[in-house]
């Protein structure tokens, strides 16, 4: 299994398949990579369809204050705003699990 950083290069590396780049980017949503997947969103030379996966993959609690931090700072590609306000909205605040 890749690491993160695997991943994140995988998630970008153009020369790599279509579900390669894919395949990456669920596994930084399932490692819970924020971070990682919220640079991906931002970054404008990863293609819109790679982009709009990486947002919808923070679109649970562990995530949703990155989510929130990159609706509302204006950092979602213009195209997927709505789409990110929707997510916002749906995504819970917490999982319920306790301690």
């Amino acid at each position: 299994m890749a690491t993160p950083e695997e991943n994140h290069e995988i998630a970008l590396d153009e020369s790599s398949d279509r579900e390669e780049r894919e395949r990456a980017i669920d596994q930084l949503e399932a490692a819970n990579e924020c971070d990682t997947l919220a640079e991906l969103v931002r970054n404008d030379g990863l293609g819109d369809d790679l982009r709009k996966q990486a947002l919808e993959s923070l679109a649970h609690p562990q995530c949703k204050p990155m989510l929130e931090n990159l609706v509302e700072n204006g950092e979602v590609p213009e195209a997927f705003e709505d789409d990110g306000r929707t997510l916002l909205e749906q995504t819970p605040d917490d999982s319920g699990a306790g301690p």
